[in-house]
């Protein structure tokens, strides 16, 4: 082969090398920037599981979610739902784009995007994602938007059929646990229990040391004797899970000031050796009136948390153990 025919297929083989790179680099660009490239990393969180901050809000509503311990509490005050809180942290390791939104429709999701949309931040010490979404009801695409961009896309869940923009609910009561008590009996170092009409049967039960009983008359000045060990740590296992039924409607969570100021029926406010108080006071619900009158639900309480806080219903069922009255315990 003469030099000039070896010159020629050396540029025929450089230049099929080229074009062959060229190809490769579109592919790629293209492939990032539609469906599941790198659009995905805007709101997907490559470890979800070292989020230690997630904030929601809408309005005047905020769901703030941070770990600690075992738990993560909502609004540093209550523990929220293991299984809610779970959900929306590989939520945020599956956020995919399906498409950027067609320019036919940008102008009006951007502008439902500034006025409905709920603020969504995920944080990781000091590094954060923050991104807007919105959607205008189940069935509908659910839309997002980086902070700072201005390029909304639609989005979904891998392996998730539901609603995407469901995911990010600011309800607190979604978040909550539906539990009033869940201490251990060596966690508890003072339970108060009040009862209106057997007022002579309240007490104050103290466990100044781990397995060390001392049951007083309330207000706790007067100590009685003789108590039995066995009853009272069966008392106090009762509080390892105390739920409630659901948290009240608006209209009867109307009644919680006037509830109040009529006093409880029964009351009880358990300490922890940590120094963490909750506080429960238990109304009796009117189901109705009768000639000699009114009619109270055999089933249901109405509970206010920690002086108002919170209503709630409660069963019976959930709280009957912990109305104990102090002879209870001496026998």
């Amino acid at each position: 082969m003469t030099g000039k025919g070896a010159m020629r297929k050396y540029r025929y083989h450089l230049a099929a090398l080229l074009l062959l790179a060229l190809l490769v680099f579109l592919i790629r660009h293209y492939r990032g920037t539609t469906t599941l490239g790198r659009w995905e990393t805007g709101f997907a969180v490559k470890n979800y599981e070292r989020i230690d901050r997630i904030v929601i809000c809408s309005g005047d509503s905020e769901v703030r979610l941070e770990p600690e311990g075992d738990v993560w509490l909502l609004n540093s005050r209550f523990e929220a739902r293991k299984e809610a809180v779970d959900q929306l942290l590989q939520t945020f390791g599956r956020l995919r784009v399906s498409s950027p939104v067609p320019l036919s429709q940008r102008d009006d999701v951007m502008k439902k995007l500034a006025e409905e949309a709920v603020t969504v931040e995920a944080a990781t010490g000091r590094r954060s994602r923050k991104f807007r979404v919105w959607s205008p009801g189940r069935g509908s695409p659910t839309y997002m938007i980086r902070d700072g961009s201005d390029q909304p896309y639609v989005v979904e869940i891998v392996g998730f059929e539901g609603h995407v923009a469901s995911v990010f609910e600011v309800d607190q009561g979604y978040w909550r646990t539906n539990l009033l008590f869940n201490y251990r009996p060596g966690d508890i170092s003072e339970v108060v229990v009040q009862h209106r009409e057997d007022s002579a049967g309240s007490f104050v039960l103290r466990q100044p040391q781990r397995q060390h009983y001392r049951l007083f008359a309330y207000p706790g000045n007067d100590e009685y004797d003789g108590i039995n060990d066995s009853l009272v740590v069966r008392f106090l296992s009762n509080f390892i899970y105390v739920p409630y039924e659901r948290l009240a409607r608006e209209d009867e969570a109307l009644m919680a000031d006037s509830l109040l100021l009529a006093g409880h029926d029964h009351y009880l406010r358990v300490t922890c050796r940590e120094g963490y108080v909750s506080e429960l006071s238990l109304h009796r619900i009117i189901s109705g009136y009768e000639d000699s009158g009114p009619v109270f639900d055999i089933f249901r309480l109405h509970g206010i948390i920690d002086g108002g806080t919170d209503m709630v219903v409660v069963p019976y069922h959930s709280v009957d153990l912990l109305l104990r009255s102090s002879s209870y315990f001496i026998r």
